[in-house]
C-alpha cells in the first residue's frame, strides 16, 4: 500500500520562507460527547432547547438533563397552556440536573400546582434560582431543603405575601438575595433568615413589608453592597389581610446593619423603618433618597 498516495499535502510553499498549512476537517458538533451537548442546549431557551430532540435519534433525549431551565408566563390567554407545558416538563426532565431555575407566574387558583412545580424543580443542588409570583391567594410552600441548600449561590424571590420559613435556615454559600414585595411574617423568623447567610455579599431589599417586625440585625462578615426601597404606596393594599399584605396601618422596625466589609448602602423610599449602620467605616458609596411623606401621615406611625 503506497502511504504517500493516501497522505495529504499539509504545507505548500509561498515565496521564500513562507508557508501555508492546509488542514482538512470533517468535525462535527455531533463528534462532541453528550455532556458538552447537554452544556450547549442548556445555554439555549427551554422550548428551544427541548425542540432539539427532533434533530436526530441521539439528540432525543439529550435536553432532560439540560442544567437551566426559565419558565415565563406571558399571555393570559395562554395560560392552560402553560400550566400544561410546565407540568409536563416537570415529569419528562431530569429536575436533579437543573442548575439553575427560574420561574414568573400568576398563582391564581393554581397554588397545589405550583406548590408541585416548586417541590420538583428546586433540588438541593441548584445554584441559582428565581421566582416571581403574582395574584397569590394562600400561601406558597417551598421545600425546606431550599432554605438549608448548601450550592445555592443566588437567590431572588418576587411575591406580594407572606415568606413562611422553616425552622432551619442555612444558605452557606448564598452570595446574592434580592427579596422584592416579601411580607415577613415575624421577628424571630425574620432574624432566623438573616442570620443564616453567612456568605452573603450582596442585599437587596424592594418594597418589602417589616409590620410585623421590630427588630432585626443584618449582618454577614463578606457584606459588601445593601440596596433598599420602601414605598408606602406601593405597599397599601385596599384589605387590611396578613395574608395579603394590607398596611391601612404601619409599624416602625429597626434594622440593625452591621457591615464591617460594607462597600455601598442605597436607600430609596419613605423612612417607614429605622436604619442604624454599625462598624461601617469601610463605605464608599452611600446614597440616600427620602420621599415626602403623604399629608396627614407620620413615617413608621
Amino acid at each position: 500500500m503506497d502511504l504517500e498516495k493516501k497522505r495529504k499535502k499539509l504545507c505548500k510553499g509561498r515565496g521564500k520562507g513562507e508557508g501555508k498549512v492546509e488542514v482538512e476537517s470533517s468535525f462535527s458538533i455531533c463528534d462532541l460527547p453528550d455532556a458538552i451537548l447537554q452544556l450547549i442546549i442548556s445555554s439555549l431557551p427551554t422550548k428551544e432547547a427541548i425542540r432539539t430532540s427532533i434533530l436526530s435519534k441521539r439528540w432525543e433525549h439529550l435536553w432532560r438533563d439540560i442544567s437551566k431551565i426559565e419558565l415565563e408566563e406571558e399571555e393570559v390567554e395562554e395560560r392552560r397552556q402553560f400550566m400544561h407545558f410546565v407540568t409536563r416538563l416537570l415529569v419528562t426532565c431530569n429536575c436533579s440536573s437543573v442548575k439553575k431555575f427560574s420561574l414568573s407566574c400568576i398563582v391564581g387558583e393554581d397554588a397545589n400546582l405550583v406548590n408541585e412545580w416548586l417541590s420538583g424543580f428546586i433540588n438541593p443542588k441548584i445554584e441559582e434560582l428565581s421566582l416571581q409570583f403574582e395574584e397569590i391567594p394562600e400561601p406558597l410552600v417551598f421545600p425546606d431543603q431550599l432554605f438549608t441548600c448548601a450550592t445555592l449561590t443566588e437567590f431572588k424571590l418576587d411575591m406580594q405575601h407572606v415568606l413562611k420559613l422553616p425552622s432551619s435556615v442555612h444558605f452557606r454559600c448564598l452570595r446574592t438575595l434580592t427579596l422584592s414585595n416579601i411580607i415577613f411574617s415575624d421577628t424571630y423568623s425574620t432574624q432566623r433568615l438573616f442570620s443564616g447567610c453567612p456568605a452573603l455579599e450582596d442585599l437587596s431589599l424592594i418594597d418589602y413589608n417589616l409590620k410585623n417586625v421590630e427588630v432585626v440585625c443584618i449582618y454577614s462578615p463578606l457584606l459588601r453592597r445593601i440596596y433598599i426601597r420602601e414605598n408606602e404606596d406601593d405597599m397599601l393594599d385596599e384589605d387590611d389581610d396578613d395574608d395579603t399584605g394590607g398596611l391601612n396601618v404601619t409599624n416602625s422596625c429597626k434594622v440593625l446593619i452591621v457591615g464591617t466589609n460594607l462597600k455601598s448602602f442605597t436607600y430609596h423610599g419613605d423612612c417607614m423603618n429605622e436604619y442604624f449602620l454599625v462598624h461601617s467605616t469601610l463605605v464608599i458609596d452611600a446614597s440616600s433618597q427620602v420621599q415626602v411623606p403623604r399629608t396627614g401621615t407620620t413615617p413608621g406611625k
